[in-house]
């Protein structure tokens, strides 16, 4: 699409309602695959089809996977507070941050939540009654609308089925119920995998994987890409030296060898590496890259790479880093053990980058003529919105116990792992239209291709979360960069803390531990000047620096984490005047530089009359009242800080945790 042709598209969106955008290029191409997938179980030893998507064919059906809006993040603060009465965090609207201490619960809460309608999904463990049934796969016949039902059939596959939103609630609840086995709920029947080998987070052998999104591409620039293929250590792996870890690059000798090097790897192509076998090409080849099977060979291939690396190199463990729909391939790759290298501990630390944690949403809006539109513009081909979708996720990526927003397969367990989020829904690489808010009747954040919530693990159970020598269990953290989706990767902000999370040993966690609201700013008495109902709505808008030790070693000046209201980024807790509260509201967890003696921390603590995204619609004129406001110097020790004005009197818990 030319740049005036696009401008065109635009002056049509002036012309046209805001619910349908409009229809201003190519029609989209039929050719082969290009972006996030998500697969099934190819095997610990990745020889054999996966019994649930055989590589041409497949099974009968699938789940919802939107969140439900009632925990969007669970609190990954080690020792949170207790939730007390309207102390605890409110769910209005997509929800807020889990005030509960980060033990991983159940996580009902974070599953699926979905369409209008549902799909019959057989019997899954021989009774008629139950309506669970196998893993759908995707592919249909448009002569049998059975085969996609309320979805629409083109080219094989089935795009935007209307399926069972309730198959999985019952999964992972410790009850092997009558609809349930072994092989389609593993976490309530079946038995934990056995790990061999033990996971090293300090060594000389770790090598660092770098897999990349989605990109444009043509069906013959794919024909004459090489597969297995090492890339050059440029973008993000390449940043690593300017905040201080220099490692070989695995592109070239004697890089090549290194066990410590940092390498990325092309997982698009037709043509095969030259060190693949003729038994990994065939078992690469049983999965077309243009078909629903795509994920599985993407996944496979990573898989492979890694194994070929970890051989002709010595490395004994890998850490993982990648941006969009490779963080899917990740998940993908450790939760169905490919290669056996999870069920090995070869992974021991994963930071993503706007990632495909829980699948894209963006799938589901495939009858919008906007996004049909758009999305070759992105690099989304056809089949990605099947592969992307997060009902595929559910059923053939998390498959330990098909929660989308929870990390809970053994596969992950002991893993380091850190998020860094996207915010700004309006993407740069398409004159920034910002496409998810055309149909975003909730309001979530975004990053025009990701709904933010969708870019992390809220949770994990403790048995699969990471604990420290002491037994301390801490839940997955993120951080929120104000940058597109396209954008994330090619930030300090992303650059900076991949390095912190992939080669030092701290996290810090600070929480909001106690608040005493004495003035709530609501609108109490007839002159009072305020606005709005009690309780108070509160939140907090947080900018978080490494300064002084980044600014004075790297000569940078980095914001590493932003949540502001006008990016609906904040969570929200309510509180009323004169109460004590423990909120557990986490103002910021991420990992540290082992040299770093303080940070950077700058809040606004208000209260909010005007916040769509939490339901709060009391006063439109003037959104919010401040409450306090904190800009200080944070030491990196373990402790309390309490402040008190006129309105409230806080007290932040913080806690630097050594992780090995």
């Amino acid at each position: 699409m030319t740049v005036n042709r696009m401008l065109a598209c635009l002056l049509f969106l002036v012309l046209l309602s805001t619910t349908s955008l409009f229809s201003c290029s190519e029609e989209l191409s039929e050719g082969p695959a290009d972006t996030v997938d998500a697969g099934v179980d190819a095997g610990a030893d990745g020889a054999d089809a996966p019994a649930d998507l055989e590589p041409e064919d497949g099974g009968d059906d699938a789940a919802d996977g939107e969140p439900d809006g009632s925990d969007p993040g669970a609190d990954p603060v080690p020792d949170g507070g207790d939730e007390e009465g309207d102390d605890a965090v409110d769910g209005g609207g997509d929800g807020a941050a889990d005030p509960e201490p980060p033990d991983g619960g159940d996580g009902g809460d974070d599953v699926a939540d979905g369409g209008d309608d549902t799909a019959d999904g057989g019997d899954a463990a021989g009774d008629p009654g139950c309506e669970t049934g196998e893993p759908f796969d995707y592919t249909c016949t448009p002569e049998d609308p059975d085969t996609c039902p309320g979805g629409i059939c083109l080219l094989g596959m089935c795009l935007a089925p209307v399926l069972n939103e309730d198959r999985w609630d019952d999964c992972g609840n410790d009850l092997c119920d009558p609809c349930e086995t072994a092989e389609l709920c593993p976490a309530d029947c079946g038995t934990r995998p056995e790990m061999t080998g033990a996971k090293e987070y300090d060594n000389s052998t770790t090598m660092t994987v770098w897999v990349h999104g989605f990109y444009n591409k043509s069906a013959d620039e794919i024909a004459n890409m090489v597969y297995g293929g090492t890339k050059s250590c440029s973008g993000l792996v390449g940043e690593f030296a300017t905040y201080g870890v220099d490692r070989p690059c695995g592109n070239a000798s004697p890089g090549d060898t290194a066990p410590d090097q940092v390498v990325g790897m092309e997982y698009y192509g037709a043509i095969p590496a030259a060190w693949m076998t003729p038994e990994d090409i065939d078992e690469i080849e049983q999965y077309p890259y243009y078909g629903v099977t795509a994920l599985e060979r993407y996944a496979l291939i990573v898989a492979k790479y890694i194994r070929h690396k970890l051989t002709i190199s010595g490395a004994t463990h890998v850490n993982l880093c990648c941006h969009s729909m490779g963080c899917l391939l990740i998940r993908h790759m450790i939760e169905n053990d490919i290669e056996g290298l999870a069920g090995e501990n070869r992974f021991v630390r994963w930071f993503s980058s706007a990632g495909v944690i829980a699948g894209a949403r963006l799938a589901r809006l495939y009858d919008n003529p906007s996004v049909q539109e758009w999305a070759p513009l992105l690099g989304l081909e056809l089949n990605d919105f099947v592969i992307m979708h997060p009902d595929f996720v559910q059923d053939h990526t998390c498959v330990w116990d098909h929660r989308l927003h929870e990390g809970n397969s053994p596969y992950l367990g002991d893993m380091i792992l850190h998020h860094a989020t996207s915010t700004d829904p309006h993407i740069q690489d398409a004159l920034g239209i910002a496409l998810l808010d055309f149909n975003n009747p909730d309001d979530e954040p975004n990053d025009g291709i990701m709904y933010t919530l969708d870019e992390y693990f809220h949770s994990q159970r403790p048995e699969a979360a990471f604990q420290t020598p002491g037994g301390q269990v801490l839940q997955p953290t993120r951080n929120a960069v104000y940058v597109d989706h396209m954008t994330l990767p090619g930030t300090d902000a992303a650059a900076l803390l991949a390095t912190a999370s992939l080669f030092h040993r701290r996290k810090v966690f600070i929480t909001l531990s106690e608040i005493l609201l004495t003035n709530d700013r609501e609108h109490h008495d007839f002159g009072d000047g305020e606005q709005g109902a009690p309780p108070a709505e509160i939140i907090a808008e947080v900018e978080v620096r490494y300064n002084p030790y980044v600014q004075n070693t790297f000569g940078k000046n980095v914001l590493v984490h932003l949540t502001e209201i006008e990016h609906r980024s904040p969570e929200m807790f309510t509180l009323d005047q004169d109460t004590v509260a423990q909120p557990g509201y986490p103002i910021y967890a991420g990992p540290v530089f082992d040299e770093m003696t303080e940070l950077h921390l700058k809040f606004l603590l208000l209260e909010v009359d005007w916040y769509k995204r939490m339901g709060v619609f009391e006063w439109p004129f003037d959104f919010y009242e401040l409450l306090y406001t904190f800009d200080e110097q944070v030491p990196l020790v373990d402790g309390t800080i309490e402040r008190e004005n006129v309105y409230v009197r806080i007290q932040l818990q913080v806690q630097v945790v050594n992780l090995y």
